[in-house]
């Protein structure tokens, strides 16, 4: 197994741009003036997860399967990410949706493929507005991109990058389940969240456990920024308002689902902003995808509408 760990999908990898690029379409958009940002540098300060701390509680406490008292929420998400990562071949998909200006409802799809030393991942929004297809393939030192507008990627222009010079650009490997950073300095404890959404903690079902994890809109965010601007053209990093996710696993730890959800400011590189709201289901499955290991022009499991 490589040493990068993950793989997963883990949320929209396109999102707003062209929804608020254009004040000709009718709704209001607002001309941004640079918002007063911090550049955030998480490394050596702490915001990091400790992820093999965490994988060491998570085997200490297999033997009595206690893992609500053993874990806590940061912790179980991290590890229940790096099991999913651990596995030879698995698969996901995702269906969501990002509401800009109030009413413009940019459609989101994705789909992660995880076959030995291989990822693949699927990224598409859509609108009446705009049109992105995306797709990424790691495989070894590299990751090639075929980015466009359109379900004919083949035709889109192929580009490779060093792995590490992808990861800089869009926050994350492709072989990186986890776009955000969940860690006690990103999770906020607080009852009263943000976003309106339960607070973080853990809740054992009778199937396993749901963890709810509100995250910092700046520290737990700062890769998926990276991923947002790149993919997005934006001018500036986006900023949030509120980032919470839901995830779901079975007893034994395993990922079954993901939801998230989000309100941020975009503002494109023209300079025109708008607000934003969205959410994405993420489904996990524990076995090698049904129809193989995608090729660039390849068919992929049909998107339903919802999941």
């Amino acid at each position: 197994m490589s040493a990068i760990i993950g793989k997963a999908f883990y949320w929209p990898t396109v999102l707003l741009a062209g929804v608020i690029a254009g004040g000709t379409t009718g709704f209001e958009v607002v001309q941004m003036f640079k918002p007063t940002a911090t550049e955030f540098i998480v490394s050596g300060d702490g915001y990091l997860p400790d992820v093999d701390a965490a994988f060491a509680k998570y085997e200490e406490a297999k033997g009595s399967g206690n893992f609500a008292s053993a874990l806590t929420a940061d912790e179980m998400i991290n590890v229940a990410y790096r099991l999913f990562s651990l596995e030879e071949e698995t698969w996901s998909q995702g269906v969501g949706a990002s509401i800009a200006a109030g009413f413009v409802n940019q459609g989101i799809q994705s789909m992660t493929v995880h076959s030995g030393e291989r990822y693949f991942e699927e990224s598409n929004s859509f609108s009446s507005i705009i049109q992105i297809y995306d797709r990424m393939f790691q495989e070894g030192d590299t990751t090639t991109t075929y980015w466009g507008g359109d379900t004919n990627y083949a035709s889109h222009p192929k580009k490779e990058y060093p792995n590490d010079e992808y990861k800089k650009l869009m926050g994350r490997y492709v072989s990186e389940g986890l776009v955000y950073i969940v860690s006690p300095k990103t999770l906020i404890l607080d009852a009263d969240t943000p976003s309106g959404k339960p607070a973080s903690g853990i809740t054992e079902t009778p199937d396993g456990y749901v963890i709810e994890a509100e995250l910092d809109k700046r520290y737990g965010v700062i890769n998926y920024q990276c991923q947002m601007q790149t993919i997005s053209d934006l001018k500036y990093k986006p900023q949030f308002q509120f980032c919470h996710i839901t995830v779901t696993v079975d007893k034994q730890l395993n990922l079954q689902r993901m939801v998230t959800f989000e309100h941020y400011t975009a503002v494109t590189s023209q300079g025109v902003g708008s607000d934003a709201e969205g959410s994405l289901v993420t489904v996990y499955h524990h076995e090698p995808a049904p129809f193989g290991f995608p090729e660039v022009g390849g068919t992929v499991a049909p998107y339903p509408e919802s999941l």
